[in-house]
């Protein structure tokens, strides 16, 4: 059985002794009272309700699972009850503006609360959390009537929503999707067509479900430009059912506590959201916010699997030490302190990116210098794909070294690590697969802009390492951190002469490029973290010496995967698709 005890001690080293986060938000408007205690307060807060409510319901959502029957989903036991307990908290309204009911906190309180609970229950955050990547979606794009109407539903958790976005026939191919809209004279339109993949898109915890659809009105342009989004109620505005039916439920992997649905719009009723034609930038903020949740989610699972394999580590006897004891613990074994550290290094860096990436959201919605807001969009635009990608991959690692330090008591259910293994396989699938985040961040992200956004990034890692950077102290971090970020300099201006010569010929480094860019973030903010521990670690504090050895290991055994994938990236590409599909 899990355990579960939320990383508050972390999450004040983070947002306060790395990132500065209540200095920053209090020169935003409207957050100048955000101080550090009434962060700390939230974050304790949210992790008690995490470990006390919501981790009891996690094994029986992997065990019993969403039931489907006659159109309807019933979910796990004691997730109703948990969920009414999360609404009547306040947890759904925390970031939402207050003229629709909430609490208008700031986006790092979305952050630091759904990490805790994402390592509580994939389950329930996938829940839970979507509501605010909705309300993002209607606040950016939907009329002042929709938003009127729908808001307040979504802060309260009244109401939840869903995506719809895949269809059977185009998977993240959203060009050749053909669900249909056709306007009425009521000034809304009708929707038909099938799709699947939809989280939370049937569930018997709220009466009503906001579904955000991607169809196509008559005429529209092929392709991803002839693509409009519209907001689809299980319930209309009087009560009455709409056309939406879900045929049926996935049955997967993992994540047995999320109904993933197959939903069938028969001439449901709809309105849209933004311009005709205009659908995919109008899902863009729910998208971007989903991508954010996917690196909470896969900072959340790592952590829930390192609290647990330690506690293993340190129980199980087994072995001999190399100082001669035993049986010892498996925590002295060289091999498995390297397991625990990898861990460390994945969860806890991935911890500083999510929340600096939060902060980064807060300033671009609030800074009063429209040239830092613009900046830190720019910024935030480059590392979701990472966030998305690196750090989804990372997870995969994490948590397969978590069983691996359980041996066979890992593969087994009773001990939950490999219901963990399971649920987290699909963060690397959702809102785009790792290959397409690369293909973003290298061909859209990067070279798309002339290397701009990227500039702003090194920009950042330079005056880092022209300042706190220096000094003896640091040396052992900034030295390998100036040498990676040079190489990725010159491999950015290598494949994009690659790719000017010959438009798709970068296409293949994208997921490379990406590792390495992800490793040239992770690397500053693990610099930055050991600068802040060095004076603790020096008086002989054992929290602040660990931190800075984990940032050592990452430093001396991880950031070298860089050199491989960056003598890969560099390496002739070729075009096997041919020899492929004529194997065997």
């Amino acid at each position: 059985m899990l355990h579960y005890t939320p990383p508050l001690r972390d999450l004040r080293f983070v947002l306060h002794e790395v990132l500065g986060a209540a200095q920053r938000l209090q020169a935003l408007p409207g957050h100048a009272e955000m101080d550090a205690a009434t962060l700390d307060t939230l974050a304790e807060e949210a992790g008690r309700f995490a470990a006390d409510r919501i981790l009891p319901v996690n094994a029986a959502a992997d065990a019993v699972g969403c039931r489907w029957a006659d159109g309807e989903v019933t979910m796990p036991p004691g997730f109703a009850a948990a969920y009414q307990a999360y609404r009547e908290l306040g947890w759904p309204a925390i970031c939402a503006d207050t003229g629709v009911g909430g609490q208008a906190l700031p986006t790092v309180v979305f952050s630091t609360v759904n990490e805790l609970v994402a390592s509580a229950s994939h389950a329930f955050v996938m829940i839970a959390a979507i509501n605010h990547c909705a309300a993002a979606c209607l606040r950016h794009s939907a009329s002042a009537a929709l938003q009127a109407q729908w808001l307040p539903g979504l802060a309260s958790g009244r109401v939840l929503s869903s995506m719809c976005m895949t269809e059977p026939q185009a998977g993240s191919d959203i060009g050749l999707l053909s669900t249909r809209a056709v306007p009425d004279d009521q000034g809304s339109y009708r929707l038909s067509g099938s799709k699947i993949f939809a989280s939370g898109a049937e569930h018997d915890l709220s009466d009503n479900i906001v579904h955000l659809v991607l169809a196509r009105v008559p005429g529209a342009p092929a392709g991803s430009r002839g693509i409009s989004l519209f907001l689809v109620p299980k319930r209309l505005p009087d009560g009455r059912r709409n056309g939406v039916h879900c045929d049926g439920i996935e049955h997967k992997m993992g994540l047995h506590g999320s109904p993933t649905c197959a939903l069938r719009f028969d001439d449901a009723r709809g309105w849209l959201i933004g311009e005709v034609n205009a659908g995919l930038p109008a899902m863009f903020p729910m998208m971007n916010e989903a991508r954010l949740l996917s690196g909470l989610q896969a900072v959340g699972l790592s952590e829930l699997a390192l609290q647990n394999a330690l506690a293993y580590a340190k129980e199980r006897r087994q072995g001999r030490s190399p100082a001669g004891r035993q049986p010892c613990t498996l925590v002295e074994h060289p091999d498995v302190q390297r397991m625990l550290l990898t861990q460390k290094a994945w969860t806890e860096g991935g911890r500083a990116l999510v929340h600096w990436a939060a902060l980064l959201i807060d300033d671009a919605a609030r800074h009063p210098e429209a040239d830092q807001a613009r900046a830190a969009g720019e910024l935030l635009g480059l590392l979701t794909p990472i966030i998305k990608g690196f750090l989804s991959e990372n997870a995969q690692q994490s948590i397969s070294l978590a069983l691996q330090t359980f041996g066979g008591h890992g593969y087994v259910r009773e001990t939950g690590i490999e219901q963990l293994a399971r649920d987290a396989r699909v963060i690397t699938l959702y809102e785009g697969t790792t290959g397409i985040q690369g293909q973003d961040l290298l061909l859209r992200k990067v070279l798309g802009d002339g290397g701009s956004r990227l500039q702003r990034l090194l920009t950042l890692v330079r005056d880092w390492l022209a300042g706190p950077g220096q000094g003896a102290a640091m040396a052992e971090f900034a030295a390998p951190l100036a040498r990676l970020l040079d190489e990725l300099q010159s491999l950015t201006q290598t494949l994009g002469a690659r790719e000017r010569a010959a438009p798709g010929a970068a296409l293949g480094a994208g997921t490379v490029y990406l590792r390495i860019a992800g490793h040239l973030v992770l690397a500053w903010l693990w610099a930055r973290m050991a600068q802040a521990s060095h004076a603790g670690a020096a008086q002989g504090d054992a929290w602040y010496a660990l931190k800075l050895e984990t940032a050592r290991f990452y430093f001396t055994q991880m950031l070298p995967e860089t050199q491989a994938l960056r003598a890969a990236a560099l390496a002739p590409a070729s075009d096997t698709a041919a020899l492929l599909a004529a194997s065997h």
